[in-house]
């Protein structure tokens, strides 16, 4: 299997990975949601998971090989092909969680910052009342 092919096979993970959201404001929301996991903005965070995750993208991308193509050929792709539909999944699901929470990217929930009834919302102009 070539790059070419490895490349389509992650992106067709992607592309079928479905959530409530747009799959490109899940993907913008990665890195975010990385920062806020692992500096302590978002306390339910599966650091864990998240953890096995990137641990995943650098194996991916690292030269050392558990199966390597050299010696097993195409079957040398296949741990490989796997590791990354996994890591896909596990940050699409971790971003699609963050999003409901009220991220800064979208979603619907409260944002910790967020006021009562009556407060001023930020970016909206309220022009003043003519007389």
């Amino acid at each position: 299997m070539s790059f070419f092919q490895r490349t389509a096979t992650v992106t067709g993970a992607v592309k079928s990975s479905t959530g409530r959201h747009p799959l490109g404001q899940r993907v913008s929301a990665v890195l975010p949601m990385l920062r806020d996991a692992f500096t302590g903005r978002w306390n339910e965070a599966p650091r864990g998971r998240l953890t096995l995750a990137l641990a995943g993208v650098v194996y991916v991308v690292s030269p050392i090989d558990l199966m390597p193509e050299l010696v097993l050929g195409p079957f040398g792709i296949f741990d490989d092909v796997g590791i990354a539909a996994l890591c896909v999944a596990i940050l699409m699901s971790s971003a699609e969680q963050w999003i409901d929470r009220g991220s800064p990217v979208g979603g619907t929930g409260p944002t910790p910052e967020a006021g009562q009834a009556g407060d001023v919302i930020r970016g909206v102009v309220v022009e003043p009342p003519t007389r």
